[in-house]
């Protein structure tokens, strides 16, 4: 059973504290009524926010009962053992992924905590004859690299969908998503730190590398070149700081070398925009050994080089 003592640190580390009501729930009543589902003051649950990293889109189910979207979670058992190992359950349970297959965000000396305590009234089931009350649902976040067709649990929800951060509907039912972006990165740094101490330099895709250049893509089409480039740039060390092999890579390396390259054109640095396309066609070149279909891009990157260096007269 998950104790009292377990909920205190999750308040010690809440960034946005909890509500009124939740404070009302925990100082009145003993820890199994806590998780108590015909509790009609109220109960905890516990859920996962799931965030797809090369499309920044978070998974919402369309719940049966409630006709409503919202992320994967759901109650919490006696023999839960942590409210983290809940919210994991359900959400294997209700999505197919498993914990090996996602990557939790939030960590505090090596043990994930939930982001937000975010309490929401539930109304009266008839056909349960369940009255109106209050989920108080610890929500956990999760970082996820896989295919986004997954295979959802139909007696539950109806249907899935993936939602970009930025979608009005995530202000509705969730506290502060546009924090996501920083405690993904955060969170994201220190697995690949961790992995890195235990594989050293064996194989290693590296999803930071892959957001970063996805958040830098955001900002220039937003027109917030500086950010974009920040990204860009820090897109690119992060993928040489953590992929030492040459079995593969995420195609997102030479995109970010290759759009680097055009923000420094577009803002006069043009110096440094050939060591960008420099870098790029280093890479593509290291690819092109060992896939064939690297060699459109060496030559899309020789091409542009050529052409950057006859238009500022460096022959």
């Amino acid at each position: 059973m998950v104790t009292k003592l377990e909920i205190q640190k999750h308040l010690k580390y809440l960034k946005n504290g909890a509500s009124k009501k939740f404070f009302e729930l925990f100082n009145n009543f003993d820890e199994e009524d806590l998780y108590d589902r015909k509790n009609f003051t109220g109960h905890i649950t516990a859920s996962g926010t799931i965030i797809h990293i090369p499309t920044r889109e978070v998974l919402l189910l369309h719940h049966k009962t409630l006709d409503k979207w919202h992320i994967p979670g759901g109650h919490v058992d006696l023999d839960d053992d942590s409210l983290f190992g809940a919210a994991s359950r359900e959400v294997e349970e209700e999505t197919g992924l498993t914990a090996e297959q996602l990557i939790p965000i939030n960590l505090i000396k090596n043990k994930p905590y939930c982001v937000e305590i975010n309490s929401h009234p539930i109304p009266r089931n008839e056909k349960k004859n369940e009255d109106r009350h209050y989920h108080h649902d610890f929500r956990f976040v999760f970082a996820y690299t896989g295919n986004k067709q997954i295979h959802i649990d139909l007696d539950e929800s109806l249907d899935y969908k993936w939602l970009s951060i930025d979608d009005p509907y995530l202000q509705e039912i969730m506290t502060a998503p546009e924090t996501l972006d920083l405690m993904l990165l955060e969170g994201l740094e220190n697995y690949e730190q961790s992995v890195r101490q235990v594989r050293h330099n064996d194989y290693l895709v590296t999803p930071l590398a892959s957001y970063l250049f996805r958040l830098g893509q955001l900002h220039y089409n937003r027109g917030n070149l500086e950010n974009a480039e920040e990204m860009f740039r820090r897109s690119i060390s992060a993928y040489e700081d953590t992929y030492d092999d040459e079995y593969e890579t995420p195609p997102s390396i030479l995109a970010a070398c290759w759009n680097l390259a055009t923000i420094y054109e577009e803002t006069n640095r043009h110096f440094q925009g050939s060591q960008a396309l420099e870098k790029g066609l280093k890479f593509a070149k290291e690819f092109a050994h060992l896939d064939e279909n690297f060699f459109t891009e060496v030559s899309k990157f020789s091409e542009r080089i050529e052409s950057a260096r006859q238009s500022t007269g460096q022959l």
